[in-house]
């Protein structure tokens, strides 16, 4: 059974939290999923509005940042 990671946004700013997360088996799990969700992202133009200081945060489950990617 795995655990739950959320992916944020961060701005200088701002942050959108994601409220939904997802299960995954371990860290890297979802290290492979965030780069995932990014690709897709980037390629519907979802980021598009976002500047250079945004980042993806993956969060676990007790709220603890674990990794951050930009999203450019």
């Amino acid at each position: 059974m795995g655990q739950r990671f959320y992916f944020d946004l961060r701005g200088n700013r701002t942050v959108i939290i994601d409220q939904e997360g997802i299960v995954a088996n371990d860290l890297n799990e979802a290290i492979v999923e965030a780069l995932a969700a990014l690709r897709e992202m980037r390629a519907s133009g979802e980021l598009d509005e976002f500047g250079d200081g945004w980042k993806l945060i993956i969060r676990d489950e007790k709220g603890g940042a674990r990794k951050a990617f930009s999203i450019w």
